[in-house]
């Protein structure tokens, strides 16, 4: 986990790049932001993983009457969200993740995260870690990538990664993000919130240009794979040769397999 939070800190003015707010996961977090749900009753509202705080800041100035807090685990991360904030009275920023959030026993009346539970590295502690600050009339909103994520660039990168990669580096890789299955979603959350969780999944497909793809594979997917310098060129280049195979006449396609754990009042 601290690799990710490393890589995710050191890539904070990266991630508010034009490239990637415009990109499938800048449309998606948009996606996500519209299933939130937060009414006048809502007294304080938790974002876990609030990244550099676009979606905080705009959620707490929608909503002055709510008091916000955004959870974030990498330092850069968090500086950008503190100082967007910043004109704001009702948000502020803390440091924490899902396995260990820093607040109290049942204070939040809503919890939300957008595309950020499946960095977690404790499943089960980090469902019993969100039952333990949600109220029990509380509700929540989880939004995070599942299991079939990207499959059309899986399926054309796989081939290279594996002839060019260590397979131990390769797992390791891999093994960073828990991409589950909607089943598993629902077998982890439902012995904690029991009646009051649904669990959905569904399908977004995009499409775009080989360049405004490539500007966040190589970043956001990328970098979580070691490639030895003497080979990352030579893997680069072939990546994105599979990638442009892709094209349609509408672009090239990435699907965002989408899981949405609800917990209703």
């Amino acid at each position: 986990m601290s690799s990710i939070i490393e890589t995710y800190s050191r890539l904070a003015q990266e991630y508010e790049s034009p490239e990637n707010l415009n990109s499938c996961w800048g449309k998606m977090t948009k996606h996500c932001v519209g299933l939130t749900r937060i009414d006048d009753n809502t007294q304080l509202a938790v974002e876990i993983g609030c990244g550099p705080g676009i979606e905080l800041t705009e959620l707490a100035a929608a909503h002055p009457s709510t008091n916000f807090i955004g959870i974030e685990p990498a330092q850069e991360l968090r500086n950008s969200a503190t100082a967007r904030i910043s004109d704001l009275s009702n948000a502020r920023v803390m440091d924490g993740r899902f396995e260990q959030l820093p607040l109290a026993n049942h204070c939040a009346d809503y919890i939300f995260s957008i595309l950020a539970f499946h960095w977690t590295t404790d499943l089960p502690g980090s469902a019993k870690e969100l039952s333990r600050v949600l109220k029990p009339d509380g509700q929540m909103d989880l939004l995070f990538i599942g299991r079939h994520n990207g499959n059309e660039f899986i399926k054309q990168t796989s081939p290279i990664y594996q002839r060019l990669i260590p397979l131990r580096t390769l797992m390791e890789s891999v093994s960073m993000r828990q991409q589950m299955t909607v089943e598993a979603a629902d077998q982890l959350f439902r012995p904690v919130f029991e009646d009051r969780l649904s669990v959905t999944e569904s399908y977004h497909t995009y499409f775009d240009t080989l360049d405004g793809h490539w500007s966040w594979w190589c970043r956001i997917e990328g970098q979580f794979i070691n490639i030895e310098p003497e080979i990352k060129a030579d893997c680069d280049r072939e990546v994105k040769s599979a990638i442009a195979d892709l094209e349609t006449v509408n672009g090239i396609p990435y699907t965002i397999h989408l899981l949405h754990v609800s917990v209703k009042s």
